[in-house]
């Protein structure tokens, strides 16, 4: 396409003004915007177009200043829309890193609480069972020092040894029947109070009734 002199040096004075006002732009960005202007312009323009066509297709425009105005608005929009998806990238991943940590915390603390509760419950029965081979046993050596603990019991109703004393004596049932239970009982709640503070409850909405719901 020709345009007269004029009108091409009109244009080249408009962009070679733009050119200026982006100048706080990457080099890359400024040479696209340029020759996305230059493109309109002559997208506009016509062979032989006189200087009122080009000066009415550069007046649409408007002045170079607010033309780049406009454009570093958005980019800096798309940098800082970057900047906060990688921020909230980083903060969906910490939250996830947190959540991970507490199930695995979760995870121990109910496997020692179980296994504790059942030992101290079967403990209970085995005494009802077998009252006298059953306790917490102290080991005591000849010299009278304690030489070990140890909580046993089995299908004997003898002590394990001659030098073993019973600790607990009867006090074991109760340890086993309510402390026991207890102890699963708060483990239960403990892992599920845990679980809904660290995964709060999904909400999904009911279009029938326009009232949201919570899963179970």
């Amino acid at each position: 396409m020709t345009l007269p002199d004029d009108s091409q040096k009109a244009i080249d004075d408009y962009l070679a003004a733009l050119r200026r006002q982006l100048r706080d732009l990457m080099e890359e960005d400024m040479n696209d915007i340029v020759e996305e202007i230059r493109a309109h312009i002559l997208d506009k323009s016509t062979a032989g177009a006189d200087g009122a066509q080009v000066e009415q297709t550069l007046a649409a425009l408007g002045a170079p200043r607010d033309l780049a105005a406009r454009y570093c608005t958005e980019e800096m929009m798309r940098r800082a829309e970057a900047h906060r998806s990688g921020t909230q990238k980083a903060r969906i991943a910490g939250r996830w890193t947190v959540r991970i940590l507490a199930g695995l915390v979760v995870v121990i603390v109910s496997a020692v609480g179980y296994f504790v509760g059942g030992v101290l419950v079967t403990a209970g029965v085995v005494k009802v069972m077998w009252p006298r081979g059953t306790g917490l046993w102290q080991t005591m050596n000849s010299d009278g020092t304690v030489m070990s603990y140890g909580l046993s019991g089995g299908s004997g109703n003898t002590p394990p040894s001659n030098t073993a004393h019973d600790i607990l004596g009867w006090w074991l049932l109760p340890i086993g029947f309510i402390l026991g239970p207890a102890i699963i009982y708060g483990t239960f709640w403990l892992g599920r109070w845990t679980v809904r503070m660290v995964w709060p409850a999904r909400k999904k909405f009911n279009y029938a009734a326009a009232e949201p719901q919570t899963d179970i």
